[in-house]
């Protein structure tokens, strides 16, 4: 049953009359406070949705249309329904995870707290406070919990919240996995963070290239670093600016599906479906769905710990993710209808529509773009809309402004992923550093700020080492990515799946079963699982270890196809070689 909203924030039911009777001002107050806590609380609701979206409609929604350059729609629909399934319940699972996180933090710091609270008490100065002030601050107390959400940006009320009840990856491995798992758990973290901003970087300097007709390499300094400024020092205005891009994006994406359609019933190109080849749409569709277990924890943090608010986060984080399974396969279903599958269908396509003229004419043939399909752009390693607008651009020039909205479309879209991946990279890199953050390092920290001027107490020694720790893993993608700026699509198809697979296949699934043991029985969380669908966690491992058993598989393959093309090249120069040297001899005899 749906809660009220008086018990979502906790209001009272009616306001507090005064001694004659009327409404007394503090009640008046309170009430209005309660009103504006539901609506930020709402948007707060609204920004978890547009968060998962913005995360998990990454750059795999560009590359998972080439990887059905084989299969076809229909296997890509079974294999991506599949994955929308487990995902959803990875998420029914995590949420618990995440609840049995902070109810261990709240246990652990019970007795700091309440330390606290004596030594507030007994320094307070006015030991007599009025009626009014008592009742001012019970209301406060009361709305205080749906204002701490994503939208706040009072320095001082988010410093009141200790910083220690937030959980972050880092925290989650810490409590629920053994020592060495937990190093190898932050190690595949910070691997898999570097390796999906290394995509998005290839992936937007592609596409603002395209759109200012600029070389790639130029614009890989001037995103990245524009893009990491932000998340580092303007994080909290980030967030609401990032809801409102995955908005734009979305509707780029609606009315950029809704043209290919119209352009695609003109074409009127028909798909094959071939079973055997459902590999690597699979493959891709882990990517194209993943990643929600990277940013959930930092959503998480800005609820509060109780059963009405983590209901409707877990609500609105799956219809996150059914939005973006639905926008997945429109999309793809749209690219089918324009771009050819190979260049063997394209040439079968032209023959078709090529118009029947008089013998006595010269018939002119259509001209035929052998070299754009989705067959050609996986092995090029370029991204879906590439052969798309070539298409348009060439033989649909009145939807050229379609090629536009979609380069568009993709800039918006990877700039939203970017600084949403980011942020979850920031937030897991601050756990890890509040963990090694020892207590003689706070001690000299602390005298370190004391010996400051005032005027410089803005930020402390341990935020300064978290900005510099994830400044660190910026640079590394902005290097890496400098070094190696193509391969897009096998970097995705790869290494990202190789990482996400493997964490949530693994380390996630220790962490749940783990937390069901008897150690943790004693937590009391709002919003528990049942044991039924719990019994469910081994199709995690199931699906997620396939897919890392199949990466490896078929890049071992790969390694061996290339390594065969390389050794019958070598042969072959080699037998040139003897040849030529033959020739010369008898020449010169």
């Amino acid at each position: 049953m749906m809660a009220t909203e008086a018990e979502e924030v906790g209001e009272p039911s009616s306001p507090r009359p005064g001694p004659d009777g009327s409404p007394s001002p503090v009640s008046v107050r309170g009430t209005r406070r309660h009103r504006d806590s539901r609506r930020k609380l709402r948007l707060v609701y609204l920004q978890c949705y547009f968060l998962t979206i913005a995360t998990i409609l990454g750059t795999g929604i560009l590359g998972l249309p080439v990887t059905i350059a084989h299969a076809g729609l229909v296997p890509f629909l079974v294999s991506f329904l599949v994955g929308f399934f487990v995902q959803a319940l990875l998420i029914y699972l995590f949420v618990e995870l995440l609840q049995k996180c902070q109810a261990m933090q709240l246990e652990s710091l019970k007795t700091g707290v309440a330390e606290c609270i004596v030594m507030n008490q007994m320094s307070v100065e006015d030991p007599n406070p009025t009626q009014e002030e008592e009742e001012d601050e019970e209301d406060e107390d009361e709305g205080g919990n749906a204002e701490a959400g994503l939208l706040q940006h009072d320095a001082s009320a988010s410093h009141n919240q200790p910083e220690n009840l937030q959980p972050n990856l880092h925290l989650l491995g810490y409590l629920f996995l053994s020592r060495p798992m937990s190093h190898a758990f932050n190690c595949i973290l910070l691997f898999q963070f570097v390796s999906i901003g290394i995509s998005y970087v290839l992936a937007g300097s592609e596409a603002y290239a395209a759109l200012f007709n600029v070389s790639h390499i130029y614009v890989i300094p001037a995103f990245t670093w524009t893009l990491t400024l932000a998340i580092l020092l303007a994080h909290t205005i980030i967030q609401p600016i990032t809801s409102l891009l995955t908005l734009l994006k979305g509707i780029l994406l609606i009315v950029t599906v809704a043209v290919t359609f119209a352009v695609g019933s003109e074409v009127g190109l028909q798909s094959s479906s071939d079973f055997s080849e459902m590999g690597k749409p699979f493959l891709m569709g882990t990517v194209a769905l993943g990643g929600i277990v990277n940013v959930m924890p930092l959503l998480f943090s800005q609820i509060a710990h109780n059963r009405t608010q983590i209901l409707w986060y877990r609500r609105v984080v799956l219809g996150g993710l059914t939005t973006c399974t639905v926008l997945n396969i429109i999309w793809c279903w749209a690219v089918l209808e324009i771009v050819p599958q190979t260049p063997l269908s394209e040439r079968r396509v032209a023959a078709e529509t090529t118009p029947q003229t008089d013998s006595s004419q010269p018939s002119v043939p259509p001209p035929l773009y052998s070299n754009v399909s989705l067959e050609e752009s996986e092995k090029a390693g370029e991204i879906a809309t590439i052969p798309l607008t070539k298409i348009i651009n060439e033989r649909y020039r009145a939807y050229s402004w379609v090629a536009e909205l979609i380069q568009v479309f993709i800039c918006v879209s990877i700039t939203v992923s970017f600084l949403v991946m980011g942020s979850a990279m920031k937030h897991t890199i601050d756990g890890l550093v509040s963990s090694l953050w020892s207590s003689r390092m706070e001690g000299l920290s602390k005298a370190w700020e004391q010996s400051r001027p005032k005027r410089l107490h803005t930020c402390s020694a341990a935020s300064i080492a978290k900005g510099l720790m994830s400044l660190i893993g910026f640079s590394v993608i902005f290097v890496v990515s400098v070094c190696d700026p193509r391969g897009f699509v096998v970097l995705l198809d790869k290494v990202v799946s190789f990482s996400l697979n493997t964490e949530v296949g693994l380390f996630v699934f220790i962490m749940l079963r783990e937390s069901r043991e008897e150690r943790f029985q004693h937590l009391v969380i709002p919003l528990p699982v049942g044991d039924g669908v719990f019994s469910l966690s081994w199709l995690l491992p199931t699906y997620f270890l396939f897919a890392v058993t199949y990466d490896v598989l078929q890049t071992l393959a790969d390694v061996a196809h290339y390594l065969h093309l390389y050794s019958h090249g070598l042969e072959a120069h080699h037998l040139n070689l003897s040849v030529s040297a033959a020739a010369n001899m008898s020449i010169l005899l």
